[in-house]
């Protein structure tokens, strides 16, 4: 039960965010549009340099750019839905925190879902055009909105299990983007250009690979409902990790004794 009503929530959230948004129409399709046309610049890139090589660690062009699809997909989800996970370091630093614990839902879903970045959408469409450029069979398009969920919520938990550092340390957000960033740029490749060191820290501690390879590889390229079920398993550990650690952290949170409110 607990579960349903929190999907209510994420999904009221969603459509209250869109609608704030939609008061500025040109504004809300020109952030969509101007994203999806940064992205397609990363294909010219690719289809550029697979013309002078024939692979990268046994990827062609449109396994290449399948990680890339799952990879903006994944990314898109996140802060299409979760957009105010990005918020919670200046939350906490500025003790802002008790507008939200004073309501009667789960903390953390509350500042995630607070707000939506619009272009993330762009992402997410981003990616279907991309299996349209690469031909992809059409139950691809199906696979494709799971595959997304997964990436997305593990791209979003990973960084928020680190982000609580903030309540400990001061700073503590330059790990989480650190992370961030190395779960962005790292997961865009095949894991065989990695050595076993690097491989390990990406399938554990920065979960790169889970974020766009386990997808692009096991869900498109060669099912295997072992290794979905092993991408199930980590998002769900990854999910209830960054439960655990925010609310571990929120024991030492300090009021900032703002008086303010929230709509």
């Amino acid at each position: 039960m607990g579960v349903k009503n929190n999907l209510k929530l994420i999904f009221s959230y969603f459509k209250l965010n869109l609608k704030k948004e939609w008061k500025y129409k040109s504004s809300f399709f020109m952030q969509i549009i101007m994203m999806i046309l940064n992205d397609l610049f990363f294909i010219i890139q690719w289809y550029v340099i697979f013309q002078l090589v024939d692979d990268i660690g046994g990827y062609g062009f449109n396994e290449t750019m399948l990680l890339w699809a799952v990879a903006a997909g994944g990314y898109g989800f996140s802060h299409a839905f979760f957009a105010g996970a990005w918020n919670l370091k200046d939350i906490v630093y500025e003790g802002k925190l008790d507008v939200f614990l004073t309501q009667p839902k789960n903390v953390l879903i509350n500042v995630c879902c607070s707000s939506t970045d619009v272009s993330a959408i762009g992402d997410m469409i981003y990616a279907f055009v991309v299996l349209a450029i690469i031909g992809a069979p059409w139950y691809w398009y199906l696979i494709m909105v799971p595959a997304m969920i997964c990436s997305g919520l593990i791209f979003l938990c990973v960084y928020l299990a680190y982000v609580s550092l903030c309540f400990y340390v001061k700073r503590g957000d330059a790990v989480a983007n650190s992370v961030q960033s190395t779960l962005n740029k790292a997961g865009n490749y095949p894991p065989a250009i990695y050595n076993t060191v690097v491989k390990g820290i990406l399938y554990t501690f920065i979960p790169a690979f889970f974020y766009t390879f386990i997808p692009a590889q096991y869900f498109f390229l060669t099912p295997n409902v072992w290794w979905i079920l092993g991408m199930i398993a980590v998002t769900i550990f990854w999910v209830v990790l960054a439960f655990v650690l925010f609310k571990l952290g929120l024991k030492r949170y300090n009021s900032g004794n703002l008086m303010s409110g929230r709509l």
